[in-house]
């Protein structure tokens, strides 16, 4: 292997215990190469795929249970024995102060790090209900991070994440999959005002799903939020197995290698970030 990797957006299912109702329900996600992504995967099939060297993996919910979503948790510490990773587990950021604190509660796991909430298109309203300042202090209380996945384009509730970030400071925030641009020129409005958090990180991923498909249009986001945020609040992540829409893992960790000018910004951005972040 010729290079460490940790990869801080992962997911893997297990689609006979778990329900995955987006993956598999009725009316499943209209992606190509479905199949494939959908196929059963473990760590070590995934570094026998890839030439990096897998070091570490921060997983990311994937519906398993969103009523009981401890039993994800439970899941991995069986699926992931034996290897180096942390957990993102799943908490509706918008719910009553006491239902989120109990739903906190049920998640307690040595795995788990934080909670995301995705909050993509009209959902994304429901980072300004008057509930979520409070679940964000609890969340900052028990030092556990809040997984931000919504278009930073929206400025009015980037703007709400700003103020909570500054009201909360000991709160880690990170944004997932580059903030979702589409429309460049206000996305980078908002990658901007949110890179002048010093509690805010964001993960370079999720461009599968995205506009911004050529090499030369994901240069261009990284150079920004580069530019923006440093060297040390960004980092490399595959979206595995979705980043497969398009590009195998391999394909993905390589794509992220040809865009690093440097080998310290390679190893920043794949290695180091995510370790220090996920403490990993």
């Amino acid at each position: 292997m010729s290079e460490r990797i940790i990869d801080p957006h992962v997911h893997f299912f297990n689609l006979v215990q778990g329900q995955y109702d987006w993956l598999q329900g009725n009316n499943p996600v209209p992606w190509p190469n479905l199949d494939t992504i959908k196929a059963s995967m473990s760590v070590n099939q995934l570094q026998q795929a890839s030439q990096f060297e897998i070091a570490g993996l921060v997983h990311i919910e994937a519906g398993f249970d969103n009523q009981h979503p401890i039993n994800e948790l439970h899941w991995l510490a069986e699926h992931l024995n034996g290897h180096n990773y942390k957990a993102i587990s799943f908490a509706n950021i918008n719910s009553r102060p006491d239902d989120f604190n109990n739903a906190i509660t049920a998640l307690s796991h040595p795995s788990l790090v934080g909670i995301r909430d995705i909050t993509e298109g009209a959902d994304a309203t429901r980072l300004s209900h008057a509930t979520c300042q409070e679940n964000l202090a609890l969340l900052a209380s028990k030092q556990l991070i809040f997984e931000a996945q919504f278009e930073v384009e929206k400025l009015t509730i980037t703007q709400q994440l700003i103020n909570y970030c500054q009201q909360l400071p000991h709160l880690q925030l990170i944004i997932n999959h580059a903030g979702l641009p589409n429309n460049l020129s206000i996305w980078q409005q908002g990658i901007s005002q949110l890179a002048q958090l010093s509690n805010c990180w964001i993960k370079f991923s999720g461009f599968e799903l995205l506009s911004a498909q050529l090499q030369t249009q994901q240069q261009q986001c990284l150079n920004f939020i580069l530019q923006h945020f440093g060297q040390h609040r960004v980092m490399f992540a595959s979206n595995f197995p979705v980043c497969q829409i398009n590009a195998s893992y391999q394909q993905r960790w390589s794509n992220h290698f040809e865009l690093c000018n440097t080998h310290s910004v390679w190893q920043q951005l794949s290695y180091k970030n995510a370790q220090y972040c996920y403490q990993i």
